[in-house]
């Protein structure tokens, strides 16, 4: 009976170890895309404000003229 029991602890424990695995593919991989997202648009926002200096640049000259 306890070799039995042992068994079914053994599989039990197998099959739960397969779904975390799972898990943690499934969590890294949507990690990763946000990731993605969030430096893209960091990239994008350090653009925009490049841009942003030059034009406030541009209207203070034109400005001073």
């Amino acid at each position: 009976m306890a070799n039995f029991e042992w068994e079914v602890r053994a599989k039990d424990r197998r099959l739960e170890n397969k779904q975390l695995k799972k898990r943690i593919k499934e969590l890294i991989h949507s990690r990763d895309e946000w990731k993605i997202k969030a430096i893209t648009r960091k990239e994008k926002y350090d653009e925009l404000n490049q841009k942003l200096l030059v034009v406030k640049k541009n209207l203070q000259h034109i400005q001073n003229l």
